[in-house]
């Protein structure tokens, strides 16, 4: 039961992320126009949209870790074989969240690489 309420709140998160990164492209499409249009490379433009998604990841899963090592004094009745700041489930858990964060991010960012700077620059 745990692991099925776990499986869905990953889908949660992959799809939030997504629709929040889809939508911060879209808002850059402009920006992304010109860019190309000035010569940048698609590789330089997918770094550019994963990175900036990566970047609000790492802050992310910093401020959850901090939250949930704050947390651990109230955990700490509730768990039963292993300890409330247990290290590999702490870097596992970010690791599957960086990696799906990774993904989510992709996609938005492949779709930006075939922007057309014709249609962008008249885009609004």
């Amino acid at each position: 039961m745990l692991a099925i309420f776990a499986g869905v709140a990953l889908v949660l998160a992959s799809v939030g992320i997504y629709g929040v990164m889809n939508y911060s492209a879209t808002q850059r499409t402009q920006e992304i126009g010109i860019r190309i249009a000035l010569g940048a490379k698609p590789g330089d433009i997918l770094r550019l949209v994963v990175g900036h998604g990566m970047k609000l990841t790492a802050a992310g899963i910093v401020l959850g870790v901090i939250a949930s090592l704050a947390l651990t004094r109230v955990m700490t009745n509730l768990l039963f074989g292993i300890t409330a700041t247990d290290l590999p489930t702490f870097l596992g858990v970010s690791a599957v969240l960086t990696f799906v964060a990774l993904l989510a991010n992709y996609i938005p960012a492949q779709r930006a690489t075939r922007v057309n700077p014709v249609v962008a620059l008249r885009y609004e």
